[in-house]
């Protein structure tokens, strides 16, 4: 069965390119053999990613990612069994809050910024939707 969980955090000790390097790095080579797939998007403090594969493979990493000290106030935005992946061409791809992605963020939200704690799930799902259509599946982030 699959699922796709969707959540939210901020980084407990401020963000920096490296960090986002090595959380794609790490994605992008353990992932595969997990039956896992996502997209992460980012700012400068908060996290939210959405991620796909078989529920046991995606509790288990949950579990772990409550445990990371890198981020806090983990938050699950939406949990649901799905037929097919919505980003099944990825280990991880990678979204970030830059300039051009401001004019979505203020479609799904409040705000130009990104902020998925204000946001309901059908706000923050459509809004990764359309963020993959341009997303890059490694490259250096740049953090805004």
């Amino acid at each position: 069965m699959l699922v796709r969980l969707t959540y939210a955090s901020r980084a407990s000790h401020g963000m920096s390119s490296q960090l986002i390097r090595d959380i794609l790095e790490s994605s992008q080579r353990n992932n595969p053999t997990r039956g896992l797939t996502g997209i992460l998007c980012c700012n400068a403090d908060t996290f939210v990613q959405a991620l796909e594969g078989p529920r046991t493979a995606i509790n288990a990493l949950y579990n772990r990612l409550a445990e990371d000290n890198r981020h806090k106030d983990l938050t699950i935005l939406d949990y649901e069994e799905i037929h097919v992946r919505r980003y099944a061409s990825w280990s991880m791809g990678w979204a970030g809050a830059k300039q051009a992605n401001r004019e979505l963020f203020l479609k799904y939200s409040c705000s130009d910024r990104l902020d998925p704690f204000g946001m309901s799930a059908e706000q923050v799902n459509g809004l990764l939707l359309e963020l993959s259509a341009s997303v890059s599946t490694i490259s250096t982030p740049i953090i805004d």
